[in-house]
């Protein structure tokens, strides 16, 4: 209960009265609203999250400043602190990355690879990375990625990740969707997106759910929320959101799907409610963010670092990270 105690601490949540009868068809809360917690230890946006159930990882980055990161962040939100888990040996921005508890690892794939920490000079990630989450140890894997990307994404589901979206070199962007199998050490093409985009999201009981997303090539920005099932390899469209979004981030909490943050609309966070089939959009006072990142524990919602442009360019990369309590918007226990 020690986590519990310290974020309880930490957070303020608005809750509104409803009765029961209203709880099906319109939200209990349509106020969110966070706390500052612990500092990245440096500014950092165009970075990825994942979470082993214990502590959050972000994965590399650009830090501002034309300064790109190759570390493994961890944050322990038992002692609301930040520190370096492993260094990646290599400047990566817009990865896509899942844990595997079958191997206790982070898989980290896509992305634009540091040459000489310069992004013009620099290619996408052709391969596969691996972060032991004990031991910070780093594993440069010999295979070959058949959809390496930018802003692409990756979920884990059953000890297997799945890659998909995101742009190649050229802004050629993708509807590719891959399985990989870490055991095996093995690609499988799976059924294409309904779009070409890079799109952030997430999984929950084995389907992938997408929102939103950007097509580099003809600059479309997309409304679509999207599912994948796992179990019969189908694409489904399932709604639409209420704004057009792109650079947002994406967590799942029970059957609520939290998406954050947007390119344009930088203030924009809601959730969809898988069972309803339904999108509410929030009112916040979240510091206005795009390219973040976020996660999921023990019913918080962390957020953190991104950049905005409501600061001056050299200052617009953000350190900050922000915590809210996710229980008043649940009508279920989280699950993954």
């Amino acid at each position: 209960m020690k986590v519990l105690n310290l974020l309880c601490a930490l957070v303020i949540v608005s809750c509104l009265n409803t009765n029961q009868s209203q709880a099906q068809s319109q939200p209990a809360n349509t106020t969110i609203t966070f706390k500052n917690v612990a500092n990245l230890p440096y500014p950092l946006t165009w970075t990825t999250s994942v979470t082993d159930g214990t502590y959050i990882y972000t994965i590399a980055g650009y830090k501002g400043f034309d300064n790109y990161s190759s570390d493994v962040l961890k944050y322990d939100p038992q002692v609301n602190k930040w520190s370096v888990l492993a260094d990646m040996r290599g400047n990566k921005i817009q990865t896509s990355a899942a844990y595997v508890p079958a191997t206790g690892k982070i898989y980290v794939m896509g992305g634009i690879g540091g040459v000489g920490g310069s992004r013009s000079a620099s290619q996408i990630f052709q391969g596969v990375q691996t972060v032991d989450v004990k031991t910070g140890a780093v594993e440069n894997l010999h295979i070959l990625n058949p959809m390496a990307s930018t802003y692409g994404s990756a979920v884990e589901w059953n000890n297997k990740v799945y890659i998909f979206g995101g742009t190649r070199d050229g802004r050629r962007t993708l509807s590719s969707l891959y399985e990989f199998d870490p055991l095996a050490k093995k690609f499988t093409q799976l059924a294409n997106m309904p779009e070409n985009l890079q799109t952030a999201g997430t999984v929950v009981n084995g389907v992938i759910y997408t929102f939103g997303g950007l097509d580099a090539f003809t600059k479309r920005q997309s409304t679509s929320i999207n599912a994948y099932d796992i179990k019969t390899n189908t694409w489904k469209k399932l709604g639409k959101l209420p704004e057009f979004l792109s650079a947002n981030s994406v967590s799942a909490c029970g059957n609520r799907i939290f998406v954050v943050g947007g390119y344009d609309d930088e203030s924009f966070i809601g959730y969809y409610d898988i069972a309803a089939n339904q999108f509410v959009k929030l009112k916040t006072n979240m510091e206005q963010r795009r390219a973040t990142s976020s996660a999921v524990y023990n019913n918080y919602l962390f957020v953190f670092g991104g950049s905005t442009r409501f600061k001056a360019f050299r200052n617009s990369t953000l350190q900050t990270t922000m915590v809210t309590n996710l229980a008043p918007f649940l009508n279920t226990s989280a699950s993954r």
